[in-house]
């Protein structure tokens, strides 16, 4: 029916009116529901505005779902053949059933920006949990002229509806002052991803390793660079066997590299030659148990070069765009404040992993920590599921900034 559809002539006209008419349904079933009664015990859960069962989103339903609290939980997926927990009730987003869920649940727990119309109730709680730490790149508001009009309109729309931020560390705080268009409560307990670093991490790390059938004693370096903007691929370019041998040569052992790309990027685009050595984890559903499994991180602008600056784990910056992105976003911190080596060719990346000083990375990394002020303790989601808890019983939480 749908390849009969597009063979015919009336194809172009249909497709050009169907976004709108489309929009202003949506738009008409907003104003519809928003009339029907906001259910207090009725959580909408949501990871990019319709992804998988992942990031801090997916460690709070999880949390819920282990206290057995008497919700109805409700994830918004538009993916096919995503796994999800039985106690969650799975919607695709940008739908009238979508619409629906979201004008009557008590509770919206999201991970980014909602960049599309929304109508938010006063009885409703919003809970914004953003989907990274602190990283090198300033982000939003911060970013200057690297955010366009109609994302900083949303922005602005997305921030005036939240009632509570998450944060994992003074710095970062701070910097959400600055830079989020907010100036509500936040919740400085951690992020609910990086309680997985707190968890058991020999299974975790014996459990990647089975995964992609590695010898036990397995030595893992992760390359998770972020996106760009404009979409280059040129910066991704790493030496990846030169990588391996050089961590074997400074750190011994036998290494391999797994390398997960950014979900906006498409790892198909790009022409790594995967081997048993260097292997391809994009497909991976969860970042967070690679990351917790791994000995060393090699990223530009990800925040998990600084999460694993908190674990005392190795962490090296390769940004061959270091200038560019420098100019177009700017940066929190200056290299010097950093004790990540950073490279800006791979000739610098081989040196700074050959001549690697211990001694020199934990004497910043102790100022470096001071200065962030981390509240990670693997209690993150516990604190957000008694926020709602609190607040379904008409109570308050007292214990954010």
């Amino acid at each position: 029916m749908i390849e009969k559809l597009r063979q015919s002539p009336l194809y172009p006209f249909l497709s050009a009116i169907y976004p709108k008419l489309h929009k202003s349904l949506i738009w008409l079933a907003w104003q519809i529901c928003h009339l029907f009664p906001v259910q207090k015990k009725k959580i909408i859960f949501s990871n990019f505005n319709g992804g998988g069962f992942g990031d801090n989103t997916r460690y709070i339903a999880e949390e819920c779902i282990r206290r057995n609290i008497p919700y109805k939980l409700y994830w918004v997926c538009e993916k096919k053949d995503c796994q999800f927990p039985t106690e969650l009730t799975i919607i695709k987003p940008n739908t009238i059933s979508f619409v629906y869920h979201m004008s009557t649940a008590g509770f919206w727990v999201d991970n980014t920006r909602k960049l599309y119309y929304f109508k938010k109730k006063k009885n409703q709680i919003y809970i914004h949990t953003w989907h990274a730490g602190p990283g090198l790149k300033r982000i939003e508001r911060d970013a200057g002229t690297g955010l366009t009009e109609e994302y900083i309109r949303y922005a602005k729309r997305d921030s005036k509806a939240i009632d509570l931020l998450l944060t994992n560390c003074r710095f970062w705080t701070q910097c959400f002052r600055s830079c989020f268009w907010y100036d509500g409560p936040i919740l400085e307990k951690g992020l609910p991803k990086n309680d997985l670093y707190f968890q058991d991490t020999p299974a975790l790390r014996q459990m990647i390793r089975n995964h992609y059938h590695l010898p036990e004693d397995a030595r893992l370096v992760l390359y998770v660079p972020t996106w760009r903007e404009n979409r280059k691929l040129h910066v991704y370019h790493l030496d990846f066997e030169g990588c391996l041998n050089a961590f074997e040569k400074r750190f011994g052992g036998t290494w391999y590299m797994l390398v997960r790309m950014h979900p906006n990027v498409n790892a198909a685009d790009f022409d790594i030659h995967y081997t048993d050595r260097i292997l391809n984890a994009s497909p991976y559903d969860n970042s967070q148990e690679l990351l917790a499994a791994g000995d060393a991180v090699i990223t530009d602008y990800s925040s998990c070069g600084f999460d694993y600056i908190q674990l005392d784990r190795l962490s090296f910056l390769y940004a061959e765009d270091y200038e560019q992105m420098k100019q177009d976003k700017g940066y929190y911190l200056e290299l010097d404040e950093l004790p990540t080596p950073v490279a800006f060719s791979n000739e610098q990346m081989m040196e700074n992993i050959l001549n690697f000083s211990m001694e020199e990375y934990e004497r910043k990394r102790e100022i470096f920590m001071k200065k962030m002020d981390y509240y990670d303790d693997g209690h993150a989601s516990e604190a957000v599921v008694n926020y709602i808890l609190e607040h379904s019983a008409g109570g308050f939480i007292c214990n954010y900034n």
